[in-house]
């Protein structure tokens, strides 16, 4: 009989749980817009979440934040959290929670077009990549309505600034680093969402909204990135990244099934597009492993972290 190496039991449930925690979050935010404004939502979402995440920090003795780390936190929590994140809850206004989650697949893709900016040589397998992911984006926006490109114009933005959140985040100050990001990214939601006039009437949210709400923060926040967290330093990156092609599956899936949201011909030749394209881009990336090396996810909660050598 054989038996089954600590190991492969220590990858499969965390791995579980990206692919199927962040697959279903853009699930959960169309559920909690119901009743409460979008970046209401965000903002009590992230305010939460970095609270909770502060306190834990707070318990570990985790020193302090210096003036230089709290400014670049308040920027990549404004990238992030606000434009990001803030950005996905305000589309799904316009389009279908699965549309959405293959917008902002797209990731990687943008990441390859940073890094090519930057001057880092660009494989051709890369480059076969992002053609391809920004045909699926092509396919998917001819697919859509005139008030559902007002939602892919809201994604694409939202998308480019997660990456450049990605690459400004430094990524080495425990706990207390993303706490400080989801804190500052909650008060300009909070900011934008009065300035929207989102206050003007006290929200009314169903029991789903608020399951929704408690779910984001606990599962699509802090679970799921410690989950992550833990790949990155435990398995290889296209391992730890292959959530980036699976969860818009399931994204597409869970909107079907639960929002009765159609399964049309540009999301399914959309989807296959995306899912190839971010896949070729991801294992080309994977494949030079020698010395620490970093991650960009293809999902906007994960957070880049540098991989531990191998012994």
């Amino acid at each position: 009989m054989r038996s089954v190496s600590p190991a492969c039991g220590g990858t499969a449930v965390p791995l579980a749980i990206t692919w199927l925690v962040w697959g279903t979050t853009y699930l959960a935010i169309a559920f909690g817009l119901r009743g409460t404004e979008p970046l209401t939502l965000s903002s009590v979402r992230f305010l939460t979440a970095g609270l909770l995440l502060w306190g834990l920090a707070e318990r570990r003795h985790e020193p302090r934040l210096t003036a230089p780390r709290r400014r670049r936190a308040t920027l990549v929590g404004v990238l992030l959290f606000s434009v990001g994140m803030g950005g996905v809850a305000l589309a799904e206004e316009y389009v279908d929670s699965g549309t959405t989650a293959l917008f902002i697949a797209t990731v990687p893709l943008w990441s390859v077009l940073l890094n090519t900016a930057r001057g880092r040589r660009t494989r051709g397998a890369e480059w076969a990549g992002v053609w391809l992911g920004l045909a699926g984006v092509a396919v998917l926006s001819a697919g859509l309505g005139r008030g559902e490109l007002t939602g892919a114009a809201i994604l694409l933005p939202a998308a480019i600034c997660w990456v450049l959140g990605s690459h400004l985040d430094d990524h080495s100050a425990g706990m207390r680093g993303p706490a400080a990001q989801m804190l500052a990214g909650g008060a300009v939601l909070a900011v934008a969402a009065a300035v929207r006039g989102e206050f003007a009437s006290p929200p009314r949210p169903t029991w789903g909204a608020v399951f929704a709400l408690a779910y984001l923060v606990v599962f699509g926040s802090l679970l799921a990135m410690a989950a992550y967290r833990h790949l990155t330093a435990h398995t290889s990156p296209a391992l730890a990244t292959s959530y980036a092609f699976i969860t818009p599956v399931i994204a597409v899936l869970s909107g079907v099934l639960f929002l009765d949201e159609p399964l049309t011909p540009h999301v399914l030749a959309g989807t296959a597009l995306i899912v190839v394209a971010v896949f070729t881009t991801l294992l080309t990336r994977s494949r030079p492993a020698a010395g620490p090396t970093t991650t960009v996810p293809g999902h906007p909660e994960a957070v880049r972290t540098r991989r531990r050598p191998t012994a």
